[in-house]
């Protein structure tokens, strides 16, 4: 759900060019985020008072691998703001006076437009690794509900 949240509300600000409003949904997604880790660590030691090992472990896996998504998507986040940054620049300066850019810069431009278009799709897929992860930890934690239950 965060990484949903966060990438659709990253994606309207890169369409409307209001850079400027990225702090205040990083803000909001951070305070949601504290209230949710809150209330997992609060489950996760009434668990350990109950002796609950094998579900605080997979509790603790599964935060461990939010974690992992947290950082990689504020890493795609970067990255995404660098590639806008990269494009309005060269948007920019073929505006303006071209006169002034030489094809050399150009050609690096491209080029570093096209390592951050790389950077960006090598996070996605990692991020989505992580999320298959996570669900394999969630599908765990439903097993031993239903274990529970029986």
């Amino acid at each position: 759900m965060y990484f949903f949240t966060t990438s659709r509300g990253l994606s309207t600000i890169l369409l409307s060019g209001n850079i400027t409003t990225y702090p205040t949904l990083c803000a909001k997604i951070t305070a949601s985020f504290s209230v949710l880790s809150d209330t997992i660590n609060a489950v996760k030691s009434i668990l350990q008072s109950k002796k609950r090992t094998d579900i605080t472990k997979v509790i603790s896996q599964l935060q461990k691998y939010e974690g992992e998504k947290l950082n990689m998507t504020a890493a795609l986040h970067l990255e995404k703001l660098r590639l806008r940054n990269s494009e309005v620049d060269k948007a920019i300066s073929i505006g303006g006076n071209s006169n002034d850019s030489s094809g050399k810069e150009e050609g690096h431009d491209d080029k570093t437009a096209q390592l951050l278009r790389d950077g960006i799709q090598t996070l996605e897929g990692k991020i989505s690794k992580v999320i298959e992860s996570i669900n394999e930890v969630l599908e765990e934690l439903r097993c031993i509900a239903v274990d529970e239950t029986e």
